[in-house]
């Protein structure tokens, strides 16, 4: 058989075999309750449910948190990426840190660029089971680098409980 002819056989029986599913857990310990209330781009919205949940590792707590409308409501959602030891201000532009922050509208993301973007997370409250914080971005990209417009998290909370 002509090894053209073997790659392309190859190729249809992969295509052809059931791949088993990815699992969609999360790894930590869930989010069960949350809510932000943001400004963006001269808009007030308020998000009523959270996904997600925290993580210890290394000493730092990890809380990765998708604020929704809900589960009806459209694509809009606020994500926040946070990596911490207190309460206080998050370290952004650390070189090793896993925080981040992006606010997707209009079929588009205006997130935090390290090096561009301009953006102060601070933590408020700190418990064992959950966190509560602001965020002022005045200076957020689009993943093509285009400045997005400024962004207030006023408040946002998320718990285990």
């Amino acid at each position: 058989m002509k090894p053209l002819n073997l790659c392309c056989l190859a190729l249809v029986v992969m295509l052809a075999l059931p791949l088993p599913a990815v699992p969609q857990g999360y790894d930590g310990t869930p989010a069960k309750s949350g809510q932000a209330t943001v400004t963006f781009g001269g808009k007030d919205v308020a998000f009523g449910a959270v996904e997600g949940g925290f993580q210890r590792m290394q000493g730092f707590t990890v809380a990765t948190l998708v604020f929704t409308q809900g589960p009806k409501a459209g694509s809009t959602h606020l994500n926040l990426t946070l990596m911490y030891q207190g309460p206080g201000k998050v370290d952004l532009a650390s070189q090793f840190s896993m925080s981040g922050l992006g606010m997707f509208a209009d079929g588009d993301v205006a997130r935090y660029t390290k090096g561009k973007s301009t953006c102060t997370i601070t933590l408020i409250r700190v418990t064992e089971t959950g966190v509560e914080g602001t965020a002022e971005c005045p200076v957020l990209h689009n993943i093509s680098g285009a400045v997005m417009p400024a962004l207030t998290v006023r408040r946002f909370s998320a718990s285990t409980q």
